[in-house]
């Protein structure tokens, strides 16, 4: 797939905000949004780095790949795919034994489909990989029930924070203000709506936040906010 279909988002720092992000052992988190109508599914933590820079460039090709994991949903439990698979719009995972399987067309066209064909439940959903790392982690996580097809899209949403917390990447979270977590700091979150045509330029200060120009194409997410509620959407 050609470089141009990348999406690609420009993060600019002031000197006195990188000082202030690097003595605070901040690191920068990414999230992935998703459209599925399942009240279980949680998001996951997708990129995490305590390597801060003035200019970072944080990419990603629209590709996914649809995975099976044994591992529970549980808010700040970890999701390792035990198998997965590169998968497009209009195809079907059908999962076997042992969660492997095969990928057939003839699925809703513009939707994701991974169908258990097991009676044996697993977690899954899709994976996502960062032009810095080829291996893809996990964007959600849903149950997938014996005999279940879940149905999914990826969008072009990506949230973005910083935190203290050592989160990992694979790592479920549901919220900033749930029990579970650290004692840490957190920034309040952006959310971005990238496109494939165009860099989206922003930037953060540590002490007045993220600017991108007011655009229409991110918003303020506040840092107690539900993230299943704002990453995953209803169809």
């Amino acid at each position: 797939m050609p470089a141009s279909s990348a999406y690609k988002i420009a993060l600019s720092m002031a000197p006195a905000t990188i000082e202030a992000l690097v003595d605070g052992g901040y690191r920068l988190c990414a999230m992935f949004a998703i459209q599925m109508t399942n009240d279980a599914a949680r998001p996951t933590v997708a990129f995490a780095t305590p390597n801060i820079a003035p200019s970072m460039l944080i990419e990603w090709m629209p590709d996914v790949a649809a995975y099976t994991s044994n591992d529970p949903i549980v808010g700040g439990g970890l999701i390792k795919p035990g198998y997965q698979t590169p998968i497009a719009q209009g195809q079907t995972f059908f999962v076997t034994t042992g969660g492997g399987g095969d990928i057939k067309s003839g699925g809703p066209p513009s939707k994701i489909s991974i169908a258990n064909t097991t009676s044996i439940p697993f977690t899954s959903g899709f994976a996502r990989s960062f032009a810095t790392s080829e291996t893809p982690i996990p964007i959600y996580a849903a149950p997938l029930y014996g005999n279940q097809t879940n149905v999914a899209v990826p969008l072009p949403k990506i949230l973005l924070l910083f935190t203290t917390a050592a989160i990992k990447p694979g790592e479920m979270l549901e919220s900033l203000a749930m029990s579970f977590l650290p004692a840490a700091s957190y920034s309040s979150s952006l959310l971005v709506t990238a496109a494939q045509a165009q860099i989206r330029e922003l930037s953060y200060d540590i002490n007045l936040g993220w600017n991108w120009g007011s655009y229409s194409w991110a918003e303020l997410v506040a840092a107690n906010a539900d993230f299943a509620k704002v990453l995953i959407e209803r169809d």
